[in-house]
């Protein structure tokens, strides 16, 4: 018979090569995850600041609508709540009657600078329609639609642009035409 040779029990655990291997696995595979979650996280802000600033514009030109709306228009005479005097590029004043149809309130819109304001007399205060400005302009238009209007009385629409742009430089314009209403 021949004698057994008996092998030296072999450890269990990892070689140098083995853990060298795992530990250049999971680093790739972090850095993988560590670039998709920081531009996840930079997508995330950027849609934020575009929500933002779009929810600004659509309030700021609602508001600007629906008080523009409110001049009223009287094509056979002179109105008379409407314009305090020829409207600018930038500004607007007007008499706003109210709906106890005797009150009457001065509104008016400064679009000369960041931020677009909204000022009433009663009760007295500027409020900040929105910031983030980067152009304003109003035009006035006569029935047709198409002619420049040239005195109050043949205003009929009113259509302002407004640009709002993000703090990335983005630029979100908007024109919104508001048809004046008439005399009732």
């Amino acid at each position: 018979m021949r004698p057994s040779i008996t092998h030296p029990r072999r450890s269990h655990g990892f070689s140098l090569i083995e853990m060298v291997v795992t530990i250049m696995i999971l680093s790739i595979l972090g850095g993988v995850t560590a670039y998709t979650i920081s531009h996840g996280a930079q997508a995330y802000l950027g849609s934020r600041d575009i929500v933002t600033t779009l929810s600004k514009l659509r309030l700021a030109s609602e508001r600007l609508a629906r008080e523009i709306r409110s001049v009223r228009r009287d094509p056979a005479a002179p109105a008379q709540y409407d314009f305090n005097g020829f409207p600018t590029a930038s500004n607007l004043s007007f008499d706003r009657l109210e709906a106890d149809g005797v009150t009457v309130t001065t509104v008016s819109i400064d679009g000369s600078g960041n931020p677009i304001t909204l000022e009433y007399d009663t009760p007295g205060g500027a409020h900040t329609l929105t910031d983030q400005v980067a152009s304003f302009a109003l035009a006035y238009y006569q029935a047709d639609g198409v002619t420049a209007a040239t005195s109050t009385s043949d205003i009929a629409f009113v259509e302002f642009e407004l640009v709002l742009q993000d703090a990335n430089g983005n630029s979100y314009p908007q024109r919104t035409r508001v048809a004046l209403r008439q005399q009732e």
